[in-house]
């Protein structure tokens, strides 16, 4: 066998594996939203947050043309979320899960959520977050969530206060109602008459590198997140060196 014959095999080789190999790179990300009601820790709020503006965000409902959505048999968190759907001091909000290849970091879109619970519910009530998983230097899990609770003031208070009303003009009815609630929003929240002293902006934001099938938590005095990332397609080789860059 000539020498150009071998290095035209050799050649052939090594484009077949490193095909294969990116072909390979295919993983499943599942995660589950979940918000605490045992403490509800007003400490971290901070000011009205926005999520950084992004031109690539896109809604879990409409993943990208190479995501698929996991099904439920495909989930492996499943007995994770229904253990915390038990608990008296947790509530989850999100099991999701998705498909995906292994992109570099400034190719991977944002996912977008959006999520209410009941109105006047212990802990927060509304969050929106955005969330996607790259190759950067290893596997990247990139995350930021914010969490709100309007403030709301119990019935029984405003209808006392506004019995008690100084203003005799009924058709200044409304005005009066208005201007009550604002002194009494300050009123509560300096004698702390408020059952839920939760209220206002929390934001939980990280950047993490993940290791493959390990459970991951996203810790929050408020809320929380559990990650966990399992290959679909990849050699041992391939995770080995993606983890370990």
């Amino acid at each position: 066998m000539s020498k150009r014959i071998i290095i035209l095999a050799a050649c052939l080789m090594l484009a077949f594996s490193t095909s294969s190999a990116i072909a390979q790179s295919i993983f499943d990300v599942e995660f589950i939203v979940f918000k605490r009601i045992d403490q509800q820790d007003n400490a971290a709020q901070v000011k009205e947050s926005n999520l950084p503006e992004l031109d690539d965000e896109i809604s879990l409902n409409e993943l990208p043309e190479d995501y698929s959505k996991l099904s439920a048999n495909q989930f492996r968190l499943e007995g994770v979320y229904n253990r915390l759907k038990t608990s008296p001091n947790i509530r989850p909000l999100l099991h999701f899960g998705w498909r995906q290849p292994l992109m570099d970091k400034e190719d991977t879109p944002w996912l977008h959520y959006s999520l209410t619970d009941e109105a006047e519910s212990e802990g927060l009530e509304e969050f929106e977050g955005v969330i996607r998983f790259s190759r950067n230097q290893g596997l990247l899990l990139e995350h930021k969530v914010i969490g709100f609770k309007p403030m709301r003031i119990p019935e029984e208070f405003r209808t006392s206060e506004r019995q008690n009303s100084s203003f005799d003009n009924a058709d200044n009815d409304s005005n009066a109602i208005l201007v009550n609630d604002e002194a009494l929003n300050e009123q509560v929240i300096v004698n702390h008459q408020m059952p839920d002293q939760l209220h206002g902006y929390f934001v939980l934001s990280e950047n993490r590198k993940v290791k493959l099938d390990e459970l991951h938590y996203f810790d929050h005095p408020n809320m929380g997140i559990l990650l966990k990332v399992t290959p679909h397609k990849a050699s041992l080789e391939e995770q080995e060196a993606l983890e370990n860059p």
